[in-house]
């Protein structure tokens, strides 16, 4: 058959069709595929170490999924319960865990779960982090805070350093109306772990991020960044946009790496035969007054743990009261709520609640209790947290041996609404005196009109412990109405009521406008029976030289 040019034309470019087109969507989708694949990646990333104290650290990652992520610490290769992320449950791109109720100059270990898969360090042993150690100074708050743009839910992190890279740096979670705010008293050295203070010379860096590739940045001297009440300039700006590279700001020792968990292998255990210690008794004192002249080589008898009496303490314990009368809410907010109580003896506490009376399915142990520890106390603090605003929660309480349940009615509170301002960020500090174990101190407070200018009647309770120096913080600055549906509006004329939890009779009216309170344990009771001192000999001590 005889094909014309046109005919052979119109063939070759029906082949060309027939080829090209199923290999173009093949690409196509191949390079949809490959798109795909790397942005559904659940590795944990660009993992950050923050917010360092002595009692607890911040663990932020991204991933370039989204995807439910949390972390599960490990103890002695174990693993225990988990710990979810600060806006509680849901896929997100950047995820935000704090680590809480941990012991000083302690190394934890920990792996991180991201869309079911298990993460850890090099080793396959956990990634590790190490609290700071106790010091003297008591950190003097100094909030910042600001608004950032392009910001929609709250998948964003904000992180404030130093832009020496000399501190681990501090952050905070950023809520769907981009209002955020830290606490720059937080920043600690990463060569000793102790406090720094920051000057109005101080080089600030900010950092946000929403993803490995997205964020914003800023950076200058604190007092060209913010106003005298910590508050960003209005003439800076940190609008979230796409960016590369925003983990290399963060100092390197605040940064931890990620890799897939394997087994480690476990060693092989050598049993050693136990050596019989050859006993030897040391020199006897005759009691006739004369001191051996020979000398002794051998070993002496130690013993430990040996229990101590307090000689001069005043007993103020005893005059307050304890049990379910004491049973007090404080720090009432949109998403948590604190418990507070007292018992007659030293006891671990705990709260069982639940949105249902029927089924109290979650737990909360008191706020200084470890990850693996549990500590006895007079006076129980236990906080609830990443609660659902406007809900009711049923509790009861578990102290010692004892149930606190409202004569089987439950305990309930209602969690207040989110309100779409951000609260001011002020606190008042001081010290509790005459204590002998200040840590095992709740104090109350309770703002109280007296000027008619701002809020009228009083706010709700709100609570502080001290440190073992006696040294307390309270935040005043986001305490609720009695209501719930406003901050409470105070001036410096208002009064700062106060009593310690167990001496609710006594109360003391304390100005706003003072700030280094100090607070006296003997006010506390009317009766301050002080213990005589013993002989030496009741304690066993005999024969001194």
């Amino acid at each position: 058959m005889h094909l014309t040019p046109y005919q052979k034309k119109q063939i070759r470019l029906v082949l060309i069709l027939l080829i090209g087109i199923p290999a173009t969507v093949f690409a196509v989708y191949k390079g949809i595929q490959y798109i795909t694949m790397a942005s559904s990646d659940p590795t944990p990333k660009d993992i950050v170490v923050s917010n360092l104290t002595t009692a607890s650290v911040s663990i932020s990652w991204f991933t370039e999924k989204s995807t439910e992520s949390y972390i599960v610490p490990m103890l002695n290769g174990t693993e225990q319960s988990p710990i979810f992320d600060k806006r509680g449950e849901g896929n997100r791109f950047t995820h935000y865990v704090e680590m809480k109720n941990l012991e000083p100059d302690t190394k934890y270990s920990f792996v991180i779960m991201s869309d079911g898969e298990k993460y850890s360090g090099a080793n396959g042993t956990g990634y590790e982090v190490t609290t700071a150690p106790v010091q003297a100074d008591s950190p003097v708050a100094n909030p910042i805070h600001g608004t950032i743009k392009n910001v929609t839910g709250d998948d964003v992190i904000i992180y404030a350093m130093l832009k020496s890279r000399e501190a681990y740096p501090v952050s905070a979670v950023i809520p769907n109306q981009g209002n955020w705010i830290v606490d720059l008293s937080l920043l600690r050295k990463i060569e000793d772990k102790t406090l720094l203070k920051i000057t109005d010379e101080t080089e600030v860096l900010l950092v946000a991020k929403s993803g490995t590739t997205r964020g914003a940045t800023l950076e200058g001297a604190y007092s060209s960044l913010f106003d005298s009440n910590g508050k960003l300039n209005q003439t800076m700006s940190l609008e979230i946009e796409e960016m590369d590279e925003l983990i290399s700001f963060f100092p390197d020792k605040a940064r931890i790496g990620s890799t897939v968990v394997t087994p480690p292998k476990e060693p092989d255990v050598v049993e050693e035969e136990p050596q019989e210690e050859e006993e030897v008794t040391p020199p006897t004192d005759s009691g006739d007054g004369e001191i051996p002249t020979n000398t002794y080589t051998g070993p002496y008898s130690v013993k430990r743990d040996i229990p101590w009496t307090d000689l001069v303490s005043v007993d103020i314990v005893s005059g307050l009261e304890s049990g379910a009368g004491t049973v007090l809410i404080s720090n009432l907010t949109d998403v948590g709520f604190t418990v507070v109580w007292r018992s007659a003896t030293k006891q671990e506490g705990y709260i069982k609640y639940g949105i249902s009376k029927t089924n109290l399915d979650k737990e909360a142990w008191d706020v200084r209790d470890g990850l693996a520890t549990k500590g006895t106390y007079f006076s129980h603090v236990v906080e609830t947290d990443r609660l659902s605003p406007n809900t009711t929660y049923y509790f009861e309480i578990y102290s010692g041996s004892s149930k606190f349940d409202n004569n089987g009615q439950k305990y309930s509170t209602k969690t207040f609404a989110t309100l779409s301002t951000t609260p001011p960020f002020e606190t008042r500090s001081g010290t509790l005196i005459n204590a002998s174990d200040s840590n095992d101190w709740v104090i109350v407070f309770k703002i109280v009109d007296n000027d008619e200018l701002g809020t009228q009647g009083s706010s709700g309770y709100i609570t502080a412990i001290p440190d073992d120096n006696g040294n307390w913080i309270l935040t005043v600055g986001d305490a609720r109405s009695e209501n719930g549906l406003t901050y409470f509006s105070f001036s410096d004329n208002d009064i700062l009521q106060t009593f310690f939890l167990g001496a609710e009779i006594k109360k003391f009216d304390i100005s706003l406008s003072q700030n280094d309170i100090e607070l006296d344990a003997l006010d506390a009771s009317s009766t301050t029976n002080t213990n005589s001192v013993k002989l030496l000999s009741d304690y066993g001590i005999i024969n001194l030289r």
